[in-house]
């Protein structure tokens, strides 16, 4: 399923008036003069006013006039089934048999459930198959289905698959004699046209393969009580499902033919990465939503791969929304978005109700690959925000039963899939204490968490005694900023190629990185190491500009380029990371625009129509893209720096106070860990032994294990915990808060309100004229990061008795605190809500010997004013 419908209102879609349009493997033939030709016909004004190359004018063509090269059913039409099957009744009917066609004798779909490749109802041939429509009918030419035949290309080779669209009713027939018809491409088209009503036939003749079936059936989904299990990631979200099979009876098919699937009890939902030219599965699903489409009733989704590949595929000018860092929004989920779909229709949406709408996709992707309905929802969250997390998705998904009591969070669950691996390989003394330290670099955010347990084999099941407490974390790096500085690299390069500059630059850049930069940062710091990568950086933004929120209030045409730019860049750098990360036997990775049939799989091919330069000091797209190349040794040393700060950041203080001898286990998490400098770094600090890094170079490229360890771990918790196999006991600590909350005195003094495990509550005062208090938020390195004003106004204060503020505020604000409180003074009270991740301020004033209280105001330490945001506008 790659899209998801938003119902406003009731659907009633109007009928569009029919355009002419074209293919775009029909226009490469045509000349120059014969795509002008149509771009007067059509009155598209641009080819008029610029005159336009070959290339540019299909692309215009496309954009407006444009045509997919298969026309497939996919979508409900009013009528539309009864359109053709008139037709097909009507009709003389030629039935071909010149084509040997191997296909499925049983086919089983499910009421309002795609059908999907990963259902494995293939068909093959030896002769030539095209992506038509294939119509399921009985023998007297009801249409009781209507499938599409979709093209994967695996193993270097083409492969067919039945698939059929849930919203496009199926039925079974009284008469169980059915045939699956295939057709060629000419008239697959007659069909579409019929059914979308852009053809007005009621009779003719058709030709057509009749395959005949031996079994059809339609079924209900049936609800179970097994819980579906989720790791909403930064970057990519994980789902599965943990397999008792005298339970679950009704699992897919494809999975019953793979027999060394049947041994793995843990089933993850599978999507193919629609990005590649070749079939990938992969078990991570992005954290992307587009927009496609608005309309006065209906929003429409894309998500995951379907969204990047619909952002690459977009034109500059287009207006495709497109979504990343979601999880972030948990800070402020209540912020409206402005959206815009690709025919520049704009509105607002709630950001709670776009995570809703990607949630819900991954339930129902979920639905189509297990065969039933899930109802229990298992979504593992940050330890830091648990609560709130557990409040967001119990809102938003309040149509599925949400667990909150038995819930790990990330870091915990981590840490028990490790345990489950100590317990299967029997490697743990029963009743020693160990403690471990789980790193979590995810896609934004990068957290520490340490943990304690206890193991004991008992009579009828395992006891486990956990501890967990969330330590340290640094919301401003995660696998972004990876990307982000590969990113900084290519376009310093690309400008430089498009200037015809020489390389030195990007030599020297390389160059200054040459140096012990684990020691240099223990010297300087990590901006002067990264000081020339980012003036170079700046420099290009002259040539190759990406700050596209500076560009808000030039043309549209200037913004979409800036914009196009960022993106098209930020996804490049993000391919080149993947590659090195997957495969650490790539030395060099080649990027370029060239169609080259000989191209490896070490090149990355780019559009280089996404890219616009200044030339002449006017914007304009690039023609003549310039190939660069990028090595191992290079990439490396641009992140070996960032990668090392941050472990220096979460672990210097213990190793220099000797606590890190006293853990026996360092994991690290997160796909972003899958890089050596990772565990270079760590062993800085620690003995290689203790850390716990997989890194099979052999299986390298299908290894998602520190993606999935969470997703492992709540699933092999689930299961323990529901089927007895192991009595858990849980328990979490308050969470140590990075963060320290200041203000200052009438004297100018900083007092400290706020700091960490040592320090939850304080309160300041001042003279009451004006009810205001400028609040800082600092990290643990004293930088500011944030400034929060507290303001109450004369009509917001209410009396109160002492007696009334110990009852409102117990262990928060004591009867002394208030009783010293003098005439004309007003005492601001501040105090850390960790579960809401976050702070309090309220405050007490005294007139005329009477206590009055102001509003109560809730601040959260993260926000998207202060967070870095790689997707701001502003890089």
């Amino acid at each position: 399923m790659s899209s998801y419908s938003y119902k406003l209102h009731r659907d009633n879609t109007k009928e569009q008036k029919y355009k002419t349009t074209y293919k775009e493997q029909d226009l490469k033939l045509m000349t120059t003069f014969q795509l002008r030709e149509i771009c007067i016909k059509e009155k598209i004004v641009k080819s008029l006013i610029n005159p336009l190359d070959k290339e540019e004018l299909v692309r215009l063509i496309m954009k407006y006039r444009g045509e997919e090269d298969s026309l497939l059913i996919n979508k409900f039409r009013d009528n539309g089934l009864e359109r053709v099957e008139k037709f097909l009744r009507r009709s003389d009917k030629i039935i071909m048999d010149d084509k040997s066609i191997e296909y499925p004798g049983k086919i089983i779909i499910y009421h309002d459930l795609d059908t999907e490749i990963y259902d494995e109802y293939i068909i093959d041939s030896k002769s030539n198959l095209d992506e038509v429509n294939m119509l399921l009918v009985d023998n007297t030419f009801k249409i009781c289905s209507i499938f599409n035949l979709k093209r994967i290309k695996e193993n270097g080779k083409d492969k067919y698959f039945l698939i059929n669209k849930g919203c496009i009713p199926s039925e079974e027939s009284d008469i169980k004699h059915y045939s699956l018809l295939y057709f060629e491409k000419n008239e697959s088209e007659l069909i579409y046209d019929i059914y979308e009503g852009n053809k007005n036939i009621t009779e003719g003749s058709i030709k057509f393969y009749s395959l005949p079936i031996l079994q059809f059936e339609v079924k209900k989904l049936k609800e179970t009580t097994m819980p579906l299990a989720i790791d909403f990631g930064t970057s990519n979200t994980t789902a599965g499902i943990y397999i008792n099979k005298e339970k679950f009876s009704s699992i897919n098919r494809s999975f019953e033919m793979n027999e060394e699937s049947d041994k793995k009890e843990i089933k993850f939902v599978q999507v193919v990465d629609s990005t590649k030219e070749y079939k990938k599965l992969t078990p991570l699903i992005p954290s992307v939503v587009g927009v496609r489409n608005i309309t006065e009733n209906n929003i429409e989704y894309i998500f995951g791969y379907d969204a990047i590949k619909a952002s690459k595929k977009s034109y500059i000018d287009d207006g495709l929304t497109i979504f990343y860092d979601i999880k972030r929004w948990i800070s402020d989920f209540e912020k409206v978005e402005k959206v815009i779909d690709i025919n520049e229709k704009t509105t607002f949406i709630i950001r709670k109700d776009i995570m809703k709408a990607y949630l819900e996709h991954i339930i129902s992707l979920a639905n189509q690959r297990f065969k039933c309905k899930f109802k229990n929802i298992y979504i593992s969250c940050p330890s830091k925000q648990k609560y709130k997390f557990n409040i967001l998705f119990k809102e938003i998904l309040s149509d599925y039963v949400v667990e909150s009591e038995n819930i790990l969070d990330e870091s915990a669950a981590v840490l028990y899939n490790t345990i489950s691996e100590l317990i299967e390989r029997k490697k743990y003394i029963e009743g020693e204490k160990y403690k471990a330290l789980i790193i979590d670099c995810g896609g934004g955010t990068t957290d520490l968490s340490a943990c304690n347990f206890t193991i004991y084999n008992n009579r009828v099941s395992y006891e486990l005694n956990i501890e967990t407490s969330y330590e340290n974390g640094d919301t401003d790096f995660g696998g972004n900023n990876l990307t982000f500085r590969i990113m900084q690299f290519i376009k310093i390069l690309m400008a430089k190629e498009l200037c015809k500059e020489d390389d030195f630059v990007s030599k020297r850049i390389i160059e200054e990185f040459d140096i012990d930069i684990f020691r240099f940062i223990d010297k300087y710091g990590i901006e002067k190491s990264y000081e020339l990568l980012n003036e170079e950086y700046e420099k290009v933004e002259n040539i190759i500009p990406t700050k596209f929120k500076l560009y808000e209030y030039r043309s549209k045409e200037e913004y979409y380029k800036v914009k196009s730019n960022y993106y098209f860049l930020f996804e490049l750098a993000e391919q080149v990371k993947k590659q090195f990360f997957t495969d650490p036997s790539i030395l060099k990775i080649a990027l370029t625009s060239k169609d080259n049939e000989k191209l490896d799989e070490d090149t990355i091919k780019f559009d280089k129509w996404k890219l616009s330069y200044i030339y002449k000091d006017k914007l304009q797209m690039v023609k003549d893209a310039p190939n660069i190349s990028i090595n191992a040794y290079e990439i490396n040393t641009l992140l070996k720096g960032d990668i090392y700060n941050i472990i220096k950041r979460f672990l210097e203080d213990l190793y220099y106070e000797d606590e890190l001898v006293d853990y026996s286990i360092i994991k690290l998490t997160g796909q972003s860990c899958r890089v050596e400098i990772f565990r270079d770094a760590l062993k800085e600090f620690i003995p290689g032994k203790v850390i716990q890094f997989k890194r099979n170079k052999k299986e390298a490229k299908e290894n998602f294990d520190l993606k999935l360890a969470c997703l492992k771990g709540a699933l092999k918790y689930l299961h323990a915990k529901n089927f007895g196999y192991a009595d858990i006991t849980i328990n979490t600590n308050t969470p140590a808060l990075p963060y320290v909350i200041s203000a200052y005195t009438h004297q100018g003094e900083e007092k400290t309100l706020i700091k960490g495990r040592d320090k939850t509550k304080g309160y300041i005062s001042r003279f009451m004229e004006k009810i205001f208090l400028k609040l800082y938020l600092k990290d643990t390195h004293g930088n500011i990061r944030y400034e929060y004003e507290y303001e109450t106004k004369d009509e917001e204060l209410n009396p109160i008795l002492p007696e009334e503020i110990e009852k409102l505020y117990p262990n928060t604000i004591n009867q002394h605190d208030t009783d010293n409180i003098v005439n004309n003074e007003v005492k601001f009270f501040v105090w850390a809500k960790e579960e809401l991740w976050g702070f309090y301020t309220v405050a007490i004033l005294r007139q005329d010997e009477k206590l009055y209280i102001g509003k109560e105001k809730f601040y959260s330490f993260e926000n998207d004013q202060w967070e870095r945001n790689f997707f701001d506008g502003l890089k």
